[in-house]
């Protein structure tokens, strides 16, 4: 098993905590996507250590599954630490997804509301919720698809037919192929 880099990571997430400190300092829509940027380079450095880790595993049981071995306890637990870890602590961690529902049923209320009295004065109200309401929605949308790439990996996972083990060896074989997965 490689082992991390340990200094590399601590010295990567202080330049996070640093950039999330002009950020928030600053409140710029520049230094936000400074930020931005940074924290996109953080996660890629993060899933490239993470692969890495698993890599020798992951060769082991891509092999497995091509040659239609059984996976044991261990092959099934490295395919969800490799393939959807990041999702299942997504999901687990996401204590907003409620809170979003709620605001999305009260902002689609509020343009229902406003659609009635909608004049020239107030016409860039209804502009703004609806601006809200477009900004939300891909958060909503992103949980959801993380939820669904969890269950379907599940699914495969569960049957383990040809298909199942076709569709998990071109996945482990392009995580271990690619740097931006």
């Amino acid at each position: 098993m490689t082992m991390v880099d340990t200094d590399q990571l601590v010295d990567t997430v202080q330049g996070l905590k640093e950039a999330a400190t002009s950020a928030l300092a600053n409140e710029s829509a520049e230094d936000f996507e400074a930020f931005e940027r940074y924290l996109n380079e953080v996660d890629a450095f993060v899933r490239e250590t993470q692969q890495s880790l698993w890599a020798d595993e992951a060769r082991a049981t891509q092999r497995r599954l091509e040659k239609g071995d059984p996976l044991n306890t261990q092959d099934r637990e490295l395919l969800r630490a490799f393939l959807i870890s990041d999702a299942q602590s997504y999901l687990a961690h996401e204590n907003n997804y409620n809170d979003w529902l709620n605001e999305l049923r009260r902002l689609v209320d509020d343009v229902c509301k406003r659609v009635n009295t909608v004049g020239r004065e107030t016409i860039a109200d209804l502009r703004g919720v609806l601006k809200d309401a477009i900004r939300l929605v891909p958060d909503i949308r992103n949980y959801l698809d993380e939820k669904r790439r969890v269950e379907k990996f599940e699914h495969a996972l569960g049957t383990l037919d040809k298909s199942s083990r076709d569709m998990l060896v071109r996945v482990l074989r392009e995580q271990l192929r690619s740097p931006s997965r």
